[in-house]
Order: C-alpha cells, then sequence, then structure tokens
C-alpha cells in the first residue's frame, strides 16, 4: 500500500448499531487494499462508536472520528477535509457492498484516463431484514448509453430519472476541490444527496459508468406513509437543485428534462404524503411548480403522464393557455 491511499471512503455514521459491522466489514474485506476508510461518529448514542473503534484497531486503513451531532451533510463534509485519496467515495452505514466494488471503480477510472466521476448500479434490498426481503437491480441498469467510456451529462441524462445513488460511485478529489462542491449541512440527513447529485454530475465533464450492480442499498421506503416528514425538505433539496442549474447556466435539454422530472416527483410527493390545505404544504407545492417549464414538461417523452398529471393539477389557467398557444402553432420543446 502507498503512503497515500487511491481511494478514500467516508461513512458517516449515527445510530446504525444493527447494520454497521456488516457495512465496515464490506469495506475492510475489498481486494483493492489501498483504501482509506473515514469513519465520523455524528454523535451516535448507540453500540456504533464500539464497533467503529474496534475495527479500527483491527485494521490500520481505518480512521475514526467522534464529534457531536451535525446531520448527514456536516459528517460527509468533516470526512472530505480528512481525505487523502485520488478519488473519493461515500458509503451509508446501514449499507454494504461488493468485495470488487473499489477495485472495477478504480481499474474503470485508470483505463478512462482519471475521470471526474465513476459511477456503478447498485442492488436495491426491499423489505429488507422481512421474510419479503429480495434484490432487484437499480432502475437505470442497462439503460445508460455509454458503458466503460467516458460522456457528460448532457450526452445521457439517465442518473437524473432515479434515486441519487451518490454512493454508487467514487469522485475525483482534485474535482470537487477544484469546483468547491461539499455536502450541503441540513439537520439530520436532509435529503442531502440531492444537491450532490446535481453539484457534481452537471459540473463533470467526464463520467464513466460500469453496468455492474455494486452496492447493496437498503432501501426501507417501501412501505414508509410518505417519503419525507417535513414537506420543506422535498421544496429546498428541489430549489436548491434548480438554483444550481441557473446559476451553471445549463443549456442541455436532456438534463432539463431530468431536472424537471425531479420537480414532478416531489410535487406528487407533496400532493399524496400530505395534506393540501395546510398552507405550508400548499406554498411548497407552488414554489416548485412556478419554477418548472410547464410547455417543456408537456412535451417531454420521458416523463411520465402520472408524473405530470401532478403537475397539471397545480397549473393555472395562464399557461395552459400558452401551451395550446403554442400547439396550434405547431411549437414543441425537442429532446434529442
Amino acid at each position: 500500500m502507498t503512503t497515500t491511499p487511491l481511494v478514500s471512503i467516508i461513512v458517516p455514521i449515527f445510530n446504525v448499531e444493527p447494520y454497521l459491522a456488516q457495512c465496515l466489514d464490506s469495506l475492510s474485506c475489498q481486494t483493492f487494499k489501498d483504501i482509506e476508510v473515514i469513519c465520523i461518529d455524528d454523535g451516535s448514542t448507540d453500540g456504533s462508536p464500539r464497533i467503529m473503534d474496534a475495527i479500527a484497531e483491527s485494521d490500520e486503513r481505518f480512521h475514526v472520528i467522534h464529534k457531536e451531532n451535525g446531520g448527514y451533510g456536516s459528517a460527509v463534509n468533516r470526512g472530505l477535509g480528512q481525505a487523502h485519496g485520488a478519488y473519493i467515495g461515500i458509503v451509508e452505514p446501514d449499507d454494504y457492498v461488493d468485495a470488487s466494488m473499489y477495485q472495477k471503480l478504480w481499474d474503470a477510472a485508470k483505463a478512462n484516463k482519471m475521470p471526474d466521476i465513476i459511477k456503478a448500479a447498485f442492488w436495491d434490498i426491499i423489505d429488507p431484514d422481512t421474510e419479503q426481503e429480495h434484490l432487484e437491480p437499480a432502475p437505470y441498469f442497462h439503460k445508460v448509453k455509454t458503458v466503460n467510456a467516458p460522456f457528460a451529462l448532457a450526452d445521457d441524462a439517465e442518473f437524473l430519472f432515479h434515486h441519487p445513488s451518490i454512493w454508487s460511485a467514487i469522485y475525483r478529489r482534485d474535482f470537487l476541490v477544484q469546483n468547491g462542491i461539499k455536502m450541503h449541512e441540513i439537520p439530520g440527513a436532509g435529503w442531502a444527496d440531492n444537491p450532490w447529485l446535481i453539484d457534481t454530475l452537471v459540473r463533470a465533464t467526464s463520467i464513466v459508468y460500469i453496468d455492474e450492480c455494486l452496492y447493496y442499498y437498503r432501501d426501507f421506503s417501501a412501505n414508509a406513509p410518505r417519503v419525507v416528514g417535513d414537506p420543506r425538505i422535498l421544496r429546498d433539496r428541489w430549489l436548491e437543485m434548480d438554483d444550481t442549474m441557473r446559476n451553471l447556466q445549463v443549456s442541455s435539454p436532456r438534463i432539463w428534462e431530468g431536472h424537471y422530472n425531479r420537480a414532478c416527483f416531489h410535487i406528487k410527493a407533496l400532493i399524496e404524503g400530505f395534506d393540501q390545505a395546510d398552507p405550508v404544504v400548499s406554498s411548497c407545492i407552488k414554489d416548485i411548480a412556478k419554477r418548472v417549464d410547464y410547455s417543456f414538461v408537456c412535451d417531454s417523452t420521458r416523463i411520465s403522464e402520472g408524473l405530470k398529471g401532478a403537475l397539471h393539477s397545480q397549473v393555472g389557467l395562464l399557461p395552459r393557455l400558452k401551451k395550446r398557444g403554442r400547439n396550434l402553432l405547431g411549437i414543441h420543446h425537442t429532446i434529442n
């Protein structure tokens, strides 16, 4: 192993005692040995600190930092500040990874002149820890057009239509530093992975995708009554992504299509998960809808009718009349 590790893996940890040993063991057993694992104890009050301290004693590649609770973003950023690797990965402490994951990601990096991002697919663990537990491949598995070769998001924005899955990738550290990319610091978890998705993918000039499921994601959301407890999380995270899109002056129709797909998803989640009569919920929906190009969404062939319907229900007469006028004139958005 070299003095400086090639890949730094950040594990933000808060009260995940039942799963943590499996997660850390999967990192310790990587076939790619040139790694460091930075365990950030974000003020855990269960047995998680004991588990991470124990593996750090037996494996010198593991480093533990104990800190007061500051939320997911705060923990990841603390890890970013401590990382030495050429590439950086993030692993959720209740998930685990294939033994070959970082070897395959590193091999892809070397084979493609060290791109900004190397990303794999993942296994979705449905109904974890129940008799119904089973694996399903990531929804973008076999759908990304370019495999094992560099591309930019404007060439193929497939990732934007699915779960952010920011943990099935490694990111070149210089790329993150040069662009000032950090995790948004939000109390709790707060869907900080959503703005990270846009902050990284939109800025990347070279992305390499490996069409293999190498990460195991415990999906606890399938039977949850709602996707989040606070409607403002859905609004705030999408608005943050939209701010990034506008600040970077993104022009690619493919990227905007994926971004608006996420807007419609957030609107649908707000409609179905909360009481629209609540002024906070109503305001959240309106704040998203007013930033969406209604005609663009209507013309999209990728955004599902179900998601479009969520937006339709929130759009007033004027946008509908404008869209009808465009149709009469034969004017449509083209998304190649």
